[in-house]
């Protein structure tokens, strides 16, 4: 999977610190991503993954519908989360990895938080939501359930029409249902796309997690 690197906060490549990793949205670029990210201070990789061509920009699969088949999705997050495994496996990393994304990059964070919630330390979605073929209620019912599980902090407009709030609500009621922690951060006026407040309190809130992931790490 091919992927852009970039560190923050004056951290070397070969520094061990948390792994931040953004899924870019349908039709979009990991580089335009990065811009928004390149606000995050603290120390850390960025890893900013790839999807797959689609007219000149990349998408993680190729469908616009809410209820995405559950083989869809799972595929890709299968696909990533064996990249994120040997990521950390290569890199210096503290902890396991933070996933955010946007749009369909927040539709495969939520599904990677569902279906591999052993991969990463938390996920903050970002104008997503999980889509029901993949709610734990219904298409994982029959799965062990993991020793723990991701906290899941959504981050949405309040008047997103093209990907409805109401899904992202579903969302956090279903993974609160299923015994996740699960919180939903809703931005008024904010249609499908991000406010300032919002850019703020999603690094915020991951730099949070990454500064528990840097206290807990045992010294080396």
């Amino acid at each position: 999977m091919r992927y852009l690197e970039h560190m923050t906060g004056g951290a070397r490549p070969d520094e061990r610190v948390p792994m931040i990793v953004a899924l870019h949205p349908m039709g979009g670029d990991p580089a335009d991503f990065l811009q928004l990210l390149r606000r995050y201070r603290r120390r850390a990789r960025l890893i900013l993954p790839y999807g797959h061509p689609s007219g000149g920009m990349y998408i993680w699969y190729d469908s616009v519908s809410d209820d995405v088949a559950a083989p869809l999705v799972t595929r890709e997050a299968d696909r990533i989360a064996a990249a994120l495994a040997a990521l950390v496996a290569a890199r210096p990393t503290v902890g396991e990895p933070l996933v955010t994304g946007f749009s369909q990059g927040g539709i495969m964070t939520f599904a990677l938080a569902v279906t591999h919630p052993e991969a990463l330390a938390a996920a903050f979605p970002i104008s997503g939501l999980l889509p029901p073929s993949l709610y734990p209620s219904a298409a994982l019912s029959s799965e062990p359930r993991p020793a723990t599980l991701p906290p899941v902090t959504a981050f949405h407009g309040a008047s997103d029409l093209a990907v409805p709030t109401r899904g992202a609500r579903a969302s956090i009621a279903e993974l609160r249902r299923a015994g996740y922690t699960a919180e939903l951060r809703e931005y008024v006026g904010v249609e499908h796309d991000t406010s300032d407040e919002e850019v703020g309190e999603i690094l915020e809130r991951i730099g949070r997690a990454a500064d528990g992931l840097a206290d807990a790490a045992p010294a080396p």
